[in-house]
């Protein structure tokens, strides 16, 4: 019954389906090496530690933002090449977007290398004496990993182009798989040391990318192989103009997400940042699910859009609001449960407050909704009021939480808020948008 139900109807629902059921079979075992791994990582290097090894490696992740926009870019202009069966035009934008990052990266590193030697971590970040690491050589090793995966993680978004998000699930299950593994060895044979512990995280996805990127450049996707004949500063100039706009949304995601942990660590102390990530991650199954489910058809809805499939999406977004209500009382489910469940989670080392858990769960809902019809506009490129919304979420979002968390006296809890209130534009703005745009066909007639 299920296969015959993953193999009818519109041939687009039917691609989306088989990609949502093997991406929860994949997520589902991603989300017990989570649950398994971040115990184990609190219990080798202490709450403190992991605070500081979470904030370091939020810092430094920040240049997976750094793309100008041309990850997302190369996914929508790549995937309406695919969809017009223009196969020479791929393969232009694949060696552009290769080729322009590989460069950005020399010069983003370049730069890192010279501020770094300059740089007091343990100040900048509030780490208390005891925490002995040598923290600037553990920055240069992220950063360094960091920037080759910044490169080679632009397979996903060929995957993505070609509406095959399980693939790219496949592909962070097995980093996750081989870190998780890798710790338990740490944890076995090895001290605390920080330093073990972001080789681990950061080396094996390096790793799992560049045996995915040689896999699909020899087989699947040898016609896009990169290739430094096909570069093109038009097709560069074609995907900036729409991948700037996703890099300035990108870097308000930036302010909005990875800015907590540091707003955290210099607000009160890098013990705090456990807490907030305890709740982010327990609550973020519900994000997972969703994203599972909404991801295939940011690609799928490019296509129809360059199709002029408007019913098929209207179709779409009631079916995805229908799985947003049963996720709403899910996480209603999951506060109530939210005490036992960190208890059997992570034990008594962590202890999370249940506002941080409450406000935790209204972020989680009201985000998703919005994603609902944010991920239509990211589809089909229409994103300039989007960008506007983030660019005024992202200035207020650093006063809002001082005001709230140091003002008020709100805590963790009103850094949320803050993150809430700079992000109303998917839940408020966007479904007027996409509305309007779907009923095109309806007003002509």
């Amino acid at each position: 019954m299920i296969s015959k139900y993953l193999k009818s109807g519109n041939p687009r629902s039917v691609r989306a389906l088989r990609n949502i059921a093997g991406s929860f079979v994949i997520k589902g075992v991603s989300i017990v090496i989570n649950l398994a791994l971040l115990p184990l990582t609190i219990n080798y290097l202490s709450p403190t530690k992991y605070g500081v090894w979470l904030t370091i490696s939020s810092m430094l992740g920040w240049i997976n933002f750094f793309d100008v926009g041309l990850g997302h870019g190369l996914r929508n202009k790549l995937a309406e090449s695919i969809a017009k069966n223009e196969t020479s035009r791929a393969k232009t934008y694949v060696s552009t977007a290769y080729f322009s990052i590989a460069a950005l990266v020399c010069v983003l590193f370049c730069i890192f290398l010279l501020i770094n030697q300059f740089l007091n971590w343990n100040r900048l970040l509030n780490i208390p004496i005891e925490v002995d690491e040598n923290l600037k050589s553990l920055a240069l090793i992220l950063f360094s990993m960091f920037s080759i995966q910044f490169i080679l993680q632009l397979i996903n978004s060929i995957l993505l182009s070609n509406q095959e998000p399980a693939k790219v699930s496949l592909n962070s299950m097995l980093s996750n798989l081989l870190v998780l593994v890798s710790v338990a060895l740490l944890v076995r044979f090895t001290k605390q040391s920080l330093f073990h512990v972001a080789l681990v995280f950061s080396c094996f996805p390096v790793a799992v990318l560049a045996f995915v990127n040689i896999y699909y450049f020899r087989n699947s996707f040898k016609s896009y192989a990169p290739s430094f004949r096909s570069f093109n500063f038009s097709a560069l100039s074609d995907v900036l103009s729409l991948g700037v706009k996703f890099f300035v949304i990108q870097i308000s995601v930036l302010i909005f997400f990875q800015t907590s942990n540091l707003l955290i660590c210099r607000f009160f102390s890098p013990e705090y940042v456990t807490p907030y990530n305890v709740a982010f991650r327990y609550f973020g199954i519900i994000t997972m699910v969703f994203s599972i489910i909404t991801t295939p058809y940011w690609s799928a809805y490019t296509e129809a859009f360059v199709k002029q499939d408007y019913a098929w999406m209207r179709k779409t977004v009631k079916h995805l609001f229908y799985i947003w209500l049963v996720l709403v009382l899910a996480s209603v489910c999951m506060l109530f449960l939210s005490g036992y469940a960190y208890d059997f989670w992570v034990g008594n080392k962590v202890k999370v407050d249940i506002r941080i858990s409450i406000f935790m769960m209204l972020y989680t809902v009201i985000i998703s909704f919005g994603n609902i019809y944010i991920l239509i506009l990211n589809g089909i490129g229409q994103i300039k009021l989007q960008m506007l919304f983030n660019v005024i979420g992202m200035l207020l979002f650093i006063p809002l939480a001082y005001y709230f968390s140091q003002i008020l006296h709100w805590g963790i809890e009103g850094i949320i808020l803050s993150t809430i209130i700079c992000s109303l534009y998917g839940p408020l703005i966007a479904p007027f948008e996409v509305r309007r745009l779907l009923n095109r066909d309806r007003m002509k007639r």
